[in-house]
């Protein structure tokens, strides 16, 4: 007799004839297919099983604004939209997490802020 598993899975037991396992088997290769991790269907994806958009950031585009202060106009990779996904700032050269100002402008578009015009960045969109 069949045992169906915490996601709706059929799972066949020794002994189970051809015309039980043929009919499970095609159930499962179904629902493999038609699977959308949302959590009911199948396991939820964890943001560790996504890897993010990533871009750099180049040090000689930084436009002075005032005080020391500078800032950058980027543009997000294709596929990354800012209502979702924020920005993840990483000293291009020592691997350090920066803390870094940003304006959304849109969608698509942003701009940081930063007070050292010689760095430049590493990005990955979370």
């Amino acid at each position: 007799m069949a045992i169906t598993l915490s996601y709706g899975y059929i799972k066949n037991q020794t002994g189970d004839k051809g015309s039980v396992f043929w009919p499970d088997l095609e159930f499962n290769i179904q629902r493999i297919n038609d699977h959308s991790h949302n959590g009911v269907n199948s396991a939820k994806l964890s943001n560790a099983s996504i890897d993010s958009a990533t871009q750099t950031i180049n040090a000689g585009t930084w436009v002075s604004v005032a005080g020391g202060t500078f800032k950058q106009t980027v543009t997000v990779p294709a596929g990354v939209d800012l209502n979702k996904h924020l920005p993840r700032f990483k000293h291009d050269a020592s691997g350090e997490l920066l803390f870094l100002s940003v304006n959304i402008l849109s969608d698509s578009q942003y701009e940081v802020f930063i007070n050292d015009n010689t760095v430049a960045l590493q990005v990955a969109y979370v």
